[in-house]
Formats: structure tokens, C-alpha cells, sequence
């Protein structure tokens, strides 16, 4: 019997050792009931009971623990849970700084601006599709949108010398050329990177200044732009009275020894039809006139050549070099045209347009 007692006993030690040692906490729970603790400890001091020690307490570290949330890392309060929002937020930033204080002379230039870019003076379209604005009467607009090409072109003959872009980020500007040498025009192709944008170009000639505004939309564009210009008409009124010799010593209406009667319309045009094939030719014995369509500010200009009489069968009129120059839609030689060639393009893309006098050998 005491045999089995003591076997009874010594079996019976370790577990009463075991009992009398303080219970080991993981260290994960441990944090999870500090942070439970100190939870309470805010809630105590706001009126509201604290948790209980035991199972619940330990629950709630648990769920604390298992949820992420940064009470279980030592956070001492609600307010520094995710997603918690500041007490006061950050002030906006300022992209601009104030606007300057205006007087009233500056005032009064601003209102005369606004008032010049408002003006009611609307562009039309010619048939070749050319949005065009009066040139001087009001704020032209180029309106563009993404992936599109939106076409500027200037006067014939007019030299672009320098440009300046408000937004150089996000509006792309690139030169183009188009014509003869004799009549070349200057183009402007501009091209927005995204949709929304206001912005203004300033083009520099060596005629004339050009403010114009351009407007970015997401599919709405304007493909070719140009302008009319006064000075277009001011000039085709000063070749109408050197065509028919209008005296201007005379007063108007007087007419001088050329009148209208002795131009020579007898020429003729044969070879290619292209789209700046000529109007008319014409004479007044000293100069000859070769009268364009419209839309050939927007296409190539064709260089002229003067031909000889001669040439046969075997062999082509050797050509020869002749003055002209640009007025408006029309080319003014200096002198009288027997035969001569419009050419333009090259290889088998060109296009020949033949012209001969009537009469001429």
C-alpha cells in the first residue's frame, strides 16, 4: 500500500510544479493585451466601463491582432487606426501667386483687349474647306484635339521670323512649307497632348504680327485655318489699275492710253488639269497676268518657265528664266509671254499646264 502511494506521489510532482509557475504568455499576445489595456484605459477616462480581464479582454487582443488594425502594436487610442482621419487638414496648395493690383489705365487696356477678342467678327469657310479668319478685326481660334494635325497657313510670300507659345509643354508648333520657291507659303502645324488645354500663339513675319488663341478639345478640330487680309484686296485693286491703265493723276475714273479695251486675252492653255490650273491669262502689252484659283494658297504653287519658238519632233523648246512676282492670287510677268510652262511636282507626279498666245510662232 505505501508502495503505491509513493509511486501515486512522485507521479504527482511535476504537474504541481507546473501549477505553481506563472502561465507563459506568447509575446504577440502580450502586446494585443497591452493595447486592450491601454484601449480601456481611454475608455475608462471617457465614462466607459473597461473590459473584463479574463476571456473577453483576451478576445478582444486576439481580434485586434488577427484584423491588423494597429491597435495591436502598441497604439494607444482609437485615433490612430487606419484610416483615421487628421484633425485638420493641410491648406490647398497655390499654383499661382495673387494677381497684381491694376490701376486704371491698366484696367481700361484689359477692357479694350477683351473687347478687341470678343469682337462679332465671324470666320467663314471657302469651298476648299479653309476656316478663315479677317485678319486684324478679332481674335482668331484654332481650335485642335489629340492625335489630330490642325493646319495655320500665312500669306503667300510671307516669312515666318520668329514664334512664341504660352504652353511650349503641351502644345507641340512645327514649320511647314508648301509651293515654289517663287511663291512659297508658310505653314504652322500645331498639335495638343491632351484635351482641356487653352493656351496662345504669337507668330512673328516679316509682314506682320499674329496673336491667335488655340483651344484643345477631345475629338472637335478645325484642319485648315487661314485669314484674309486687306491689304490682299488693296493689292488687286492696285493691279486692276495697272492693268487698264487707270491715270491717277486724272481723278477716278479716268482711264489712261492702255484702257481696258487694249488687254489681249488671246492666250490659250492646254496639258494637265490640276486644282491651281489658271482662271485667265491676259496682257496689257507690257506685262502679262496669269489669274490663279483661290485655293491654290493652300497647295503648290507651280513654277513658270518661258519656252522658245523652237523645238520639233526629236527635240523640246529649250527653256528659259522669267521675272515674276506675287499679287494676290494672280503672277505678274514682266513682259509679253509668247509660250510658256506651269510646272509643279516631280518624277511622274508632275503636272504641266502649257500656255501660248495666240498668234505666236
Amino acid at each position: 500500500m505505501r508502495t503505491i502511494v509513493g509511486a501515486v506521489l512522485l507521479a504527482g510532482l511535476p504537474v504541481l510544479a507546473l501549477a505553481q509557475q506563472p502561465a507563459q504568455v506568447p509575446p504577440i499576445l502580450q502586446a494585443g493585451a497591452g493595447a486592450s489595456a491601454g484601449a480601456a484605459e481611454v475608455r475608462a477616462a471617457a465614462g466607459a466601463s473597461a473590459p473584463s480581464d479574463h476571456a473577453g479582454g483576451s478576445a478582444t487582443a486576439l481580434a485586434s491582432v488577427g484584423s491588423g488594425g494597429a491597435t495591436a502594436f502598441g497604439a494607444t487610442g482609437p485615433a490612430a487606426g487606419v484610416g483615421a482621419v487628421p484633425a485638420k487638414m493641410p491648406p490647398p496648395i497655390r499654383l499661382l501667386s495673387p494677381s497684381a493690383p491694376l490701376n486704371p489705365k491698366e484696367s481700361r487696356g484689359i477692357g479694350l483687349a477683351r473687347r478687341w477678342a470678343a469682337a462679332p467678327y465671324m470666320p467663314h469657310a471657302d469651298a476648299d474647306g479653309v476656316i478663315r479668319f479677317p485678319f486684324g478685326a478679332t481674335l482668331p481660334t484654332v481650335v485642335c484635339a489629340p492625335w489630330q494635325s490642325c493646319d495655320l497657313a500665312l500669306q503667300p510670300g510671307e516669312v515666318i521670323n520668329n514664334i512664341s507659345l504660352g504652353d511650349a509643354n503641351r502644345w507641340l508648333i512645327l514649320p511647314g512649307v508648301s509651293g515654289s520657291p517663287a511663291g512659297q507659303i508658310s505653314h504652322i502645324v500645331i498639335k495638343p497632348s491632351d484635351a482641356g488645354l487653352v493656351s496662345s500663339l504669337t507668330i512673328y513675319t516679316d509682314r506682320r504680327t499674329y496673336a491667335v488663341k488655340l483651344v484643345s478639345t477631345q475629338a472637335r478640330w478645325m484642319p485648315l485655318v487661314g485669314f484674309t487680309y486687306r491689304d490682299d484686296a488693296q493689292a488687286q485693286w492696285g493691279a486692276y489699275r495697272a492693268t487698264v491703265g487707270v491715270s491717277m493723276a486724272t481723278g477716278a475714273g479716268g482711264f489712261g492710253a492702255a484702257g481696258a479695251g487694249n488687254l489681249d486675252f488671246g492666250f490659250r492653255l492646254a496639258g494637265d488639269a490640276p486644282s491651281w490650273r489658271p482662271l485667265r491669262v491676259y496682257s496689257d502689252g507690257a506685262k502679262t497676268y496669269i489669274q490663279f484659283p483661290h485655293t491654290i494658297a493652300f497647295g503648290a504653287a507651280p513654277a513658270l518657265v518661258g519656252l522658245s519658238s523652237g523645238g520639233g519632233w526629236f527635240s523640246s523648246p529649250a527653256k528659259q528664266m522669267v521675272n515674276y512676282r506675287i499679287a494676290g492670287d494672280r503672277y505678274v510677268v514682266d513682259q509679253v509671254l509668247d509660250r510658256a510652262e506651269l510646272v509643279s511636282g516631280v518624277g511622274s507626279g508632275q503636272q504641266r499646264v502649257l500656255i501660248t498666245r495666240d498668234g505666236a510662232k
